[in-house]
């Protein structure tokens, strides 16, 4: 009972505080929604000019475009209110079909107009476009050919080379790590608030070490040696408070993104558990310096710097797979990289528990490590205060 209330005392005390609260709940969604965001791109809006009235090889050019991916794509009746759009950049690019497209204009080269600011992004997608109107140019000399030797009209071609292209093999595109593993899914912001998580519960755990360095300056825990209460349990209650500020932290951050950005966190038991196993890690560094230091000031500045080192190496800020194989590897000495592997594998691969026991394993080998120093400092600086 004694450990809990001195656990609770420490929730009373963060809580207490405002500016806390903005930096335990509210800088993290900030910082999510923004590199989230970032991460998800900016989808390219695409017109598509197929005339008052489309034909069925212009309508459908609309929609394969759209269907390749990465691009938002809208139709306009109206050449003169998507060149407009364009010069507004409010749109990346504009595609022109040809009056009776697939129909009276037999296509090449130069049939399909792709219109693009010098300065914008929209020459990126040309490739995209290039791509349909080959795909398109083919299904038209075929299905012309069919017409001809049949004795149909075109569209009784083009529906027969449709029949045809169903049983064509088709490119699946999946997405790889930096291993060759598949990604179960390509949720930007699950991905991103995993990195953050990671982040924030090391580096909110290192600057909060200054609280018990204040507690023993003010002579609180000083105090609280003076009852009953034994060194143990003094000990005991400290290192529970400063768990339970991170596994609140963390389960909030999860939690949040999910309902409000509808971030995928794939398997909630798997993403909890590494959340507590990393909360363990947070608050054992977090005790460690606040045991080793006397400054408050000191240890902000240390715990900002050893926390956004390690967030920056352990691949927070960059993900892992990015990283050149020998840097990867040498990342590993972080527990932030083991952290960001096992959400990789919840995350983006679909995993669960049983998939990210390596990863959990190390994670408390570390967790013990500094637990167990952490525990030495910790009863040495409470013997002094």
């Amino acid at each position: 009972m004694t450990v809990l209330l001195i656990a609770a005392n420490s929730l009373r005390r963060l809580v207490r505080q405002r500016a806390n609260l903005f930096f335990v709940f509210v800088l993290p969604l900030l910082l999510i929604l923004v590199l989230g965001s970032t991460a998800a791109g900016f989808e390219p809006r695409i017109g598509v000019v197929t005339g008052v009235e489309p034909t069925p090889l212009g309508a459908a050019f609309a929609d394969q475009l759209e269907a390749g991916g990465g691009v938002e794509v809208t139709t306009f009746a109206d050449e003169a209110e998507a060149r407009d759009l364009l010069q507004r950049e409010e749109l990346s690019a504009v595609v022109i079909l040809p009056e009776g497209y697939g129909e009276t204009f037999a296509g090449g080269p130069t049939a399909v107009e792709y219109l693009a600011l010098p300065d914008g992004n929209g020459f990126e997608q040309q490739g995209l476009v290039d791509a349909v109107v080959a795909d398109q140019n083919a299904k038209l000399r075929a299905a012309r050919l069919v017409a001809s030797e049949a004795g149909i009209d075109l569209d009784a071609g083009l529906a027969t080379v449709a029949e045809v292209e169903q049983g064509v093999p088709r490119t699946a595109v999946l997405t790889v790590d930096a291993d060759g593993e598949d990604f179960a899914g390509s949720d930007e912001f699950g991905q991103v608030a995993g990195q953050q998580l990671v982040l924030f519960l090391f580096l909110i755990g290192m600057i909060a070490s200054a609280a018990i360095i204040q507690s023993r300056r003010l002579g609180v825990t000083r105090r609280m040696l003076a009852t009953p209460a034994s060194t143990g349990q003094v000990l005991g209650g400290i290192l529970l408070g400063r768990f339970g500020v991170a596994v609140v932290q963390g389960v909030f951050i999860a939690v949040a993104t999910s309902l409000v950005f509808g971030a995928d966190w794939g398997s909630w038991p798997a993403a909890l558990a590494v959340i507590g196993v990393f909360s363990l890690v947070a608050t054992a560094a977090a005790v460690l310096v606040g045991s080793m230091l006397h400054n408050e000031n000191q240890s902000t500045a240390v715990g900002m710097s050893v926390g956004l080192a390690f967030a920056a190496f352990g691949g927070c800020m960059v993900p892992l797979e990015v990283f050149p194989d020998g840097l990867r590897r040498a990342a590993h000495v972080t527990p932030h990289a083991w952290a960001n592997d096992a959400f990789a594998e919840v995350v983006q691969r679909g995993g669960g528990i049983v998939d990210v026991t390596t990863e959990l394993a190390v994670l408390l080998v570390y967790a013990a490590g500094l637990l167990g120093l952490a525990t030495v400092m910790l009863r040495r600086s409470l013997q002094l205060s």
